[in-house]
């Protein structure tokens, strides 16, 4: 096997995991804010339809991405199973308030919006937290 190109691929789709992070962030801060307040004026307008034409792909495009990264993980016997079960959980976890909580914004209950940003912005940091540790890892089998 060719360590070189496997140390690129990796190194590549690293890049590209952190380039998602980066440009997710930012177009959730410039469409939305960071604010509670900026949050519940975003998603309180929005009509049950147009949260449905959001969450929907965002939800079937990111658990195939979830898949992979998780596939990756599962295939790197270096990591501890805990690391990984914690990896796995706080993911879908996040996922899951990430994309639900805009419906109940959009109900009324204001509260989801503090629960909204801290899904969000856990959620990336999660994802990076589990592309490092591939990534580490993968680098450590091709030494």
């Amino acid at each position: 096997m060719n360590f070189k190109i496997l140390q690129f691929v990796t190194l590549a789709f690293s890049t590209l995991v952190i380039l998602q992070a980066s440009l997710g962030t930012l177009l959730f801060t410039r469409l939305v804010g960071l604010t509670p307040h900026d949050v519940n004026l975003y998603y309180g307008d929005k009509s049950l339809h147009g949260l449905l034409e959001v969450i929907l792909p965002h939800t079937l495009f990111i658990s195939i991405a979830l898949m992979a990264v998780l596939h990756f993980l599962a295939f790197i016997q270096t990591i501890d199973p805990r690391t990984k079960q914690k990896a796995i959980y706080s993911l879908f976890t996040l996922f899951f308030l990430d994309q639900f909580s805009p419906l109940l914004i959009s109900f009324g209950l204001e509260f989801f919006a503090v629960i909204k940003i801290i899904a969000f912005i856990g959620f990336q940091v999660a994802l990076l937290w589990v592309w490092g540790m591939i990534f580490r890892q993968t680098l450590k089998l091709i030494k």
